[in-house]
């Protein structure tokens, strides 16, 4: 046993000893700075805090190089400029009751610290009503100033050689280009939340995001999303006595193939809570194919005491009290602006109210219903290996609600979905024609040229025109932030060229490999194929049966979901109690 008293009062630590301040301050900024992002969460954070209605950013390297943000907040003295960068200082927080209901986006006092601790910052801040400015330069090394300078009112914070001291956290940063998309995002979401604050965003001098501040969500959400989303989107307002609800949300017919689309806010913070992400999706339920995500902006206000913001080291979670009542009022209110958004195409009268549709989480598994009652077929290799060999003979008996084959099979019955089983009889084709690496893949002229305005933070570059035009698109730049589409892959319709084109920007990964032949397959099948609420006549049904005799891969959808499901005569019998 190792240490012990030496004398009275005095006990010798052994092996445990306290941590230079130097190596505390970037073990603690390691748990606060995750990645240039998180820095510009932080100081972005600061400024809105600091009542900015305007903010420009720029960064350079992803943000490891540069990032300079510059408000026209309230400012600091000298003082209060050479406090901010001591460890748990801040002017949001005067005791511990304070936490319970906390109403700013920082409270911590330890992010300029925790920054300062593994880049050099140069911090400029002017009152308000001064007539002078005041300057600090703060790195790893200590503090210098602050000293008498010229500047604007507000505050501007500039971030240089990120990580410079912790060369290992550097090395597992990504590619600048996927750091300035983090970035990108960071103030996406800020200038979606703050729609009366105008935001500024140039990476590498090009300016890549700019809002109006003009108070119009809708605004924020062209900006970011691009006029397609603005058009596609309702305004929302759900008062509450609990919990009030507004924003904006878009229709079905205007998804990302990612979540980064639906942001939501408490209280003005911006969140990624699961079971909040989940409400929203609830309320799109049976609308969205698979893959496919909302675009959504939504705001949430409820008591301050009813929400614990000091949870997450990145106060990217909360705590609610009720989180049923938050789940509840969520829902709802996106379920009420969808039935404004959705097309006319799409009659929703029939559909139960959203209290009475099963919870997603206790719903039967489909997989449990496929080919019921049905003989296993002859196993030939791992996993599922039923077929769809024997579809040339089945027989179609008409089409349901403009979304489900009914057809007859030899067994029984089958309800195929459609978008499903044509998406896995062109994905086969698709897949053929990129596999053989043929340049310009069966594309067909269009007669008049799509144009596609890309959302904010989209890049088009070489390296993807040529991808897509591997692909059969050929796809031109038509201004700073267009494109213009003269010829898609055959099969595809002009109108879905636009949804196209902007998945595969945003999906696309660097290099060509056996994985991004199945990417782009799959995204060419998904636009191309019959959609949920397109009617089919029995030519193009019997046809499509007869295709998809010719498929392999089992029964799955190149995205995994069944397109069959299959009924047989024993099942059929059991229902109807005839057994």
């Amino acid at each position: 046993m190792t240490g012990g008293p030496t004398r009275q009062g005095t006990l010798d630590p052994g092996r445990i000893r306290r941590l230079p301040p130097e190596v505390a301050e970037l073990i603690a900024a390691g748990e606060v700075v995750e990645r240039p992002a998180s820095v510009l969460k932080e100081l972005v954070e600061n400024s809105l805090d600091a009542g900015a209605r305007m903010l420009t950013i720029d960064i350079e390297g992803g943000g490891v190089d540069l990032i300079r943000v510059t408000d026209d907040g309230w400012g600091m003295t000298e003082g209060e400029l050479a406090a901010a960068f001591e460890r748990h200082a801040t002017s949001k927080l005067a005791s511990a009751d304070d936490l319970a209901a906390i109403a700013t986006l920082g409270f911590r006092g330890e992010a300029l610290a925790s920054i300062a601790a593994v880049a050099e910052v140069v911090a400029i801040s002017r009152e308000r009503m001064a007539n002078r400015a005041y300057e600090v330069k703060v790195g790893p090394e200590g503090m210098r100033g602050p000293t008498v300078t010229a500047g604007p009112h507000g505050t501007t914070l500039t971030v240089r050689h990120l990580f410079h001291t912790l060369p290992a956290r550097r090395a597992f940063l990504r590619s600048p280009r996927t750091e300035a998309a983090a970035c990108f995002r960071v103030v996406a979401d800020a200038a979606l939340g703050r729609p009366l604050v105008r935001f500024q965003l140039r990476s590498q001098g090009r300016l890549v995001l700019s809002t109006p501040g003009s108070g119009d969500v809708l605004d924020a959400v062209a900006a970011v999303f691009g006029e397609a989303a603005r058009r596609a989107a309702v305004e929302l307002d759900a008062p509450g006595e609990q919990v009030s609800v507004w924003g904006a949300i878009c229709g079905p017919n205007q998804t990302l193939a990612n979540r980064q689309g639906t942001v939501l806010f408490v209280n003005g913070r911006r969140v990624q809570q699961r079971s909040l992400l989940a409400a929203v999706e609830a309320a799109y339920r049976g609308m969205l194919e698979v893959d496919r995500h909302p675009i959504a902006v939504l705001q949430l206000g409820c008591d301050p005491l009813t929400v614990d913001v000091n949870v997450h080291p990145t106060k990217r979670e909360v705590r609610l009290r009720d989180e049923a009542v938050v789940y509840d009022s969520l829902q709802r209110a996106c379920w009420q602006a969808l039935r404004r958004a959705l097309p006319a195409a799409m009659d929703l009268k029939g559909l139960p109210p959203q209290g009475q549709i099963e919870p997603l989480a206790s719903a039967r598994d489909p997989l449990e219903t496929l080919w019921a009652d049905q003989p296993p077929p002859p196993q030939d290799g791992p996993g599922d290996s039923r077929t769809l060999a024997g579809a040339g003979s089945w027989r179609s008996l008409g089409q349901a609600h403009n979304r489900y084959l009914v057809v007859e099979t030899p067994a029984g019955l089958a309800i195929l979905d459609q978008h499903a089983a044509h998406e896995k009889v062109l994905y086969e084709r698709y897949r053929e024609a990129l596999a053989e690496g043929r340049p310009g893949m069966d594309s067909q002229g269009l007669l008049e040229p799509v144009l596609v305005d890309l959302p904010a933070g989209c890049d088009f570059d070489a390296e993807i025109e040529d991808e897509l035009s591997r692909a059969g698109f050929e796809v031109e730049p038509f201004g700073e932030r267009t494109l213009r589409c003269a010829a898609v892959p055959v099969g595809m319709a002009a109108t879905r060229a636009g949804a196209a084109l902007l998945d595969a920007l945003t999906r696309r990964k660097a290099g060509p490999s056996e994985g991004e032949v199945h990417r782009m397959a799959a995204l060419l099948a998904c636009h191309s194929a019959v959609r949920f609420g397109d009617p089919v006549s029995p030519e193009e049904a019997r046809a499509l049966l007869a295709s998809l005799a010719h498929t392999t891969g089992g029964i799955t959808c190149p995205h995994g979901r069944p397109a069959v499901l299959m009924m047989g005569e024993g099942l059929l019998l059991a229902a109807f109690h005839r057994q």
